[in-house]
């Protein structure tokens, strides 16, 4: 029995060793938990996309729900504030952004690659108010793929659904959902209201299907969250850098094997380094809401900048 323990003991220890061996090499994947917080009210069960804002978690639901978005108080996560958007419809909402100055709210799930009314809607961050629940007037973001010319598709078939969004500069961004291929392409649009063209600026092989982002303006560091289709699988990945040409090039991954089962759908920032993770209602689990802590590599990484 002693021998087996040590042996055991052993053989943890020399996993451990490899492991952080390993994790400074280039190409690999660290395996990551985030911490669970809490479950979510049945309010927001279908939670799609998120952002942090006046110390409040804000997201909304997805497909045919109503036009809100839900403020959760980040202790209790209970909702605390609904802001109706004034003659929107939710289609499809995916993600929601803001960069500091406006909010933008994406209907633009595709599943079945058919959509020609792709929106983003927009209004001042500075409308939402500070308490209670209020409806606010929006403008409109207009939009087609530049590259999309054939619109009939087998549902979950094809790679021009879209439910990952965020706003830097002049620019939203945006990146394909890869059903098909299991990589992505980022789209490129302007953030004044109107009606464009969104056209391909990058892409790459993002090993599975992307769901949600957030943009830290600060430290330039783009965060992405997905999972892998049919065994759900999530994952995430940090970008360094942001640009339009080095996103396939500065990107590390990182995948989350113990939250298999979990539809994880939205993330955004909420201090240096951490970010609210939120997963959907699935199948195997409901709907709830994790802190994902990446400051050992944000850290790491600003101070190599720095050298």
């Amino acid at each position: 029995m002693m021998m087996r323990r040590a042996l055991l003991v052993g053989l943890v220890l020399l996993t451990l060793l490899v492991h952080a061996q390993e994790e400074g090499k280039a190409g690999f994947t660290p395996l990551f938990t985030p911490v669970l917080k809490s479950e979510l009210p049945e309010e927001v069960k279908e939670t799609s996309g998120l952002f942090f804002h006046n110390g409040r978690l804000w997201t909304h639901n997805d497909s045919g729900g109503k036009p809100i978005l839900f403020a959760l108080d980040t202790t209790s996560f209970e909702v605390v504030q609904r802001i109706t958007l004034s003659h929107a419809k939710n289609k499809d909402w995916e993600d929601v952004c803001t960069d500091g100055e406006n909010v933008y709210v994406g209907d633009f799930g595709n599943n079945k690659g058919k959509r020609k009314n792709l929106r983003i809607y927009t209004f001042p961050l500075s409308t939402l108010p500070a308490e209670g629940d209020a409806t606010i007037d929006v403008d409109s973001i207009t939009f087609r793929f530049g590259d999309q010319t054939n619109f009939v598709h087998k549902k979950q078939e094809h790679d021009y659904d879209c439910e990952t969004m965020f706003a830097t500069g002049d620019c939203i961004y945006l990146f394909s959902k890869g059903w098909a291929t299991g990589t992505t392409r980022m789209y490129r649009l302007p953030k004044t209201p109107g009606d464009y063209v969104a056209e391909v600026v990058n892409g790459f092989d993002s090993q599975g299907l992307l769901t949600g982002a957030d943009y830290d303006r600060e430290n330039h560091i783009l965060v992405l969250v997905g999972y892998v289709k049919n065994v759900w699988k999530p994952f995430m990945y940090l970008i360094f850098d942001f640009d339009e040409a080095g996103v396939k090039l500065n990107n590390r991954r990182f995948e989350m094997p113990q939250l298999t089962g979990a539809q994880t759908e939205g993330i955004c920032f909420f201090d240096d380094g951490r970010c609210f993770v939120t997963a959907e209602t699935s199948p195997t689990m409901t709907s709830r809401v994790f802190v994902a802590d990446f400051r050992k590599w944000i850290e790491k990484e600003l101070k190599n900048k720095k050298q």
